[in-house]
């Protein structure tokens, strides 16, 4: 188990279709700055490098895994890929410091956005993910699923001490509650909340790492953060409870992950309760999930 982790998370300026591959580019010149900086891993935006549209078809994996593996750097990405039941999915990557892929996960709550909106149906993955690299656990929560509070949670509990969290980007009005959200499930689930995204044109972005207790590092115009995370501090503030004490040794109530009463939540699992139908597409041609 390790005490500490230094984290990088990249915030790139996205170059456009029809020359998108360069995407590819910029991301492994990034992945060998993190490394002169120390970074253990590196965390790219939603679909980035890509593709991100799904009339793009190169393939970024090759050059990721290379990269990785010649810098010593663990690295999360991802991408729009038709998947092998013929959905479109976004579906997020991460490659070890060997360049050895240890996670595939299909994005569990697609963005809700309406069909006129978007480049077609985009399908939900089957689970949840979470990884174990360098001693700690992680979790990934991919743009809007950090708002849903159950997500982060349910990895908590699972042992995620560092909620990965990729964006797509043009948050615009949305940014200030976006990081908002991001220092809430960092305090709410006494974890590290590793948020980025990607940048369009001279857009301002969020990138932030943030801890149950303050802000490691935040920029919306760097393109590469880096920052130390104090894993043996977030553990303290998991195995311990509240207390009257002043001053207060913590700036976060500790103890939260077992302050709950799980048999008073039986809606948050109901399926009487309305929830949003991810699984029927509206307004494409994609067929419906098959029984």
């Amino acid at each position: 188990m390790s005490d500490e982790l230094r984290l990088a998370v990249a915030q790139p300026r996205m170059v456009p279709e029809p020359e998108a591959e360069r995407n590819v580019d910029r991301a492994v010149e990034l992945i060998a700055r993190s490394a002169t900086r120390g970074a253990q891993l590196i965390l790219f935006p939603e679909g980035s490098p890509g593709p991100y549209r799904p009339t793009s078809s190169y393939d970024a994996a090759p050059r990721i895994e290379a990269a990785a593996a010649e810098h010593g750097v663990a690295v999360c990405w991802s991408r729009v890929e038709r998947c092998s039941d013929g959905h479109l999915r976004l579906v997020v990557y991460v490659v070890d410091d060997r360049g050895r892929e240890i996670l595939r996960y299909e994005r569990a709550h697609p963005a809700t956005l309406p069909p006129e909106q978007t480049d077609g149906w985009i399908a939900p993955g089957p689970s949840l993910a979470s990884f174990d690299l360098f001693g700690v656990r992680f979790g990934v929560v991919v743009c809007s699923e950090l708002w849903i509070p159950e997500p982060a949670r349910v990895l908590a509990i699972r042992g995620a001490e560092v909620l990965l969290s990729p964006a797509g980007g043009r948050f615009t009005t949305l940014t200030a509650n976006w990081q908002v959200i991001a220092r809430a499930r960092a305090i709410e689930n006494l974890a590290y909340v590793a948020l980025t995204n990607n940048l369009f044109g001279d857009e301002i972005g969020a990138a932030m790492i943030t801890g149950p207790e303050d802000v490691a590092a935040a920029s919306g115009v760097d393109e590469l953060l880096v920052a130390d995370l104090d894993l043996e501090r977030a553990r303290w503030l998991r195995d311990h409870d509240d207390s009257i004490e002043e001053p207060k040794p913590f700036a976060s109530i500790p103890g939260l992950l077992r302050a709950r009463r799980p048999e008073l939540y039986a809606e948050l699992v109901s399926a009487d309760v309305p929830v949003f139908d991810y699984h029927t597409p509206r307004g494409s041609a994609e067929p419906a999930r098959s029984a």
